[in-house]
């Protein structure tokens, strides 16, 4: 699969594009790599209703690394927080994120619990929990492994992390503040609070900058109803999952009779945002500051642009990249808008990348494209970050899986991120290994036949290397690039540091 055609652009810009590629694969791209990422953070919840909305908007916007989640006992105990957080990030297909799960502590659950418990995350029925990591060492594993400063966001009550800092002092060091919601600052109080005072008191006396924020003593706090309906019209995943869980029966009424309000989703929002809130430092210290919502019109508008920013893709040449259908093939552009409706503008532009510096439009170039961005996906990582051993070896059909790979990651030969494994078998797989941990990826066997049948045929029908074998080929990678979604054709395997 070496023939080089193009892809017939109408328009001059295709070459500008090739001058893209030398940019961005030497250097940054789409998503801010996770070494500029603003913040990296570990996310400790107690799996509220609010949680949910929060984890939605962490997960959304590009400027959060999100090391780990751990649940501690509060809203939910934490072992149904845990099933809670995995669904969430199955359904996202995140499932790279670690997690923890802290310690039942309270003797009497809140009045709340049922409510929240009832409210469904995800595909909570295929989820398992039984050997799961503590909160504790899921902590002190993720700051022990990031290189820049470590952001401890708290949707629940401190234990979690006031039991890290007690096994590891040492970790103050690596952590740049701690974020959590509570209703007042001077005196304190707050539900979050009272769910472990002792504990919250034990991390206030820490040497740590804590922001607290809350959303008492301003006015439109409300979860209102036209508010759903605005993120009902949002495309993102992230904001459809908010709509779904937020239009179950019980959860609608109570937004209904107002007794919803926003939270722990304002968290994100003044990491995100902070001119948008007001700052009170402490009497009692400089390191304890209070945060209270500066204009609430302009915050949920920012509600709603955090949630679709990964709905849009940025460019180091163009402003975007081309979306008018009339600038590309007369063959391509009947797929272009489905298959940006199906797998989003990001899957688009780095299949049209790939198959650009690929020479043409091939088959497994497509099927490299796709895994590159699921591991990407299941890491919930960006550009240049990732390390991969690709199995494809170096004969085509198949190592035309390699410029895939490395155009969907970052990991390119001139990054160094990319080796190609000389012993066979070959195969359409791969491992890919971000920080300390690793996934294999591997086409599944059902889709490798088909392609391994469909390109028989085409050699019969048309003999090799011929144009009308090119055209065949041409055909079939448009049709599975359409056809197969990313988050199914590939089976994953969670590797250990000694399988890599």
């Amino acid at each position: 699969m070496f023939k080089k055609n193009s892809l017939n652009i109408k328009f001059t810009w295709i070459y500008i594009i090739i001058v893209f590629l030398m940019i961005a694969l030497g250097g940054s791209a789409v998503y801010p790599d996770t070494g500029k990422t603003r913040y990296h953070v570990i996310i400790d919840t107690d799996a509220a209703a609010d949680d949910l909305r929060a984890l939605c908007l962490f997960l959304a916007s590009p400027e959060f690394e999100i090391l780990a989640i751990t649940t501690s006992d509060g809203v939910l105990d934490p072992k149904q927080g845990l099933i809670k957080i995995k669904s969430l990030l199955t359904s996202f297909g995140h499932a790279g994120i670690p997690w923890g799960a802290g310690q039942e502590r309270l003797e009497k659950a809140p009045p709340w619990r049922d409510f929240n418990q009832n409210i469904l995350w995800g595909p909570e029925k295929i989820i398992e929990i039984g050997n799961e990591p503590s909160a504790v060492d899921t902590i002190l594993t993720a700051v022990e492994y990031e290189e820049e400063p470590v952001l401890l966001v708290c949707l629940g009550g401190l234990t979690n992390i006031a039991e890290a800092l007690r096994q590891n002092p040492q970790i103050q060091k690596k952590i740049e503040k701690i974020v959590w919601y509570c209703d007042n600052f001077s005196p304190i109080s707050g539900t979050n609070y009272k769910l472990d005072e002792k504990s919250a008191q034990a991390v206030l006396s820490s040497q740590i900058e804590i922001i607290v924020v809350s959303n008492k003593g301003t006015d439109s706090q409300e979860f209102t109803m036209p508010f759903l309906q605005s993120l009902q019209e949002q495309s993102s995943l992230y904001a459809q999952k908010i709509v779904s869980s937020h239009n179950q029966h019980d959860v609608f009424q109570r937004i209904r009779s107002g007794h919803l309000e926003f939270w722990d989703d304002l968290l994100p929002l003044y990491l995100l945002y902070p001119d948008l809130f007001t700052c009170k430092t402490s009497p009692e210290t400089e390191k304890h500051k209070m945060i209270h919502v500066r204009d609430w019109e302009k915050i949920k508008s920012c509600y709603l642009e955090v949630l679709s920013a990964r709905n849009e893709v940025e460019s180091e040449v163009f402003k975007g990249f081309p979306e008018d259908p009339k600038l590309y093939a007369d063959d391509v552009h009947p797929y272009m808008q489905d298959i940006i409706q199906r797998y989003g503008k990001e899957e688009w532009r780095l299949g049209v990348i790939t198959n650009e510096l690929h020479g043409h439009l091939g088959i497994y170039a497509v099927i490299g494209t796709k895994m590159g961005l699921r591991a990407r996906q299941h890491f919930h990582i960006g550009l240049d970050d990732i390390s991969i051993l690709s199995y494809a070896g170096s004969t085509p059909p198949l190592s035309c899986m390699n410029d895939g790979l490395q155009v969907s990651t970052g990991g390119t030969l001139g990054h160094g991120l990319i080796k190609v494994t000389p012993n066979p078998p070959f195969q359409p797989q791969a491992v890919f290994t971000f920080k300390h941990r690793a996934v294999r990826l591997r086409l599944k066997d059902q889709y490798w036949n088909i392609i391994k049948k469909d390109i028989k045929q085409g050699i019969e029908l048309h003999g090799l290397n011929t144009k009308g074998y090119w055209d065949y080929v041409r055909k079939l990678a448009l049709k599975y690039w359409l056809e197969w979604d990313r988050r199914e054709i590939f089976s994953s395997e969670i590797l250990s540091a000694g399988q890599v």
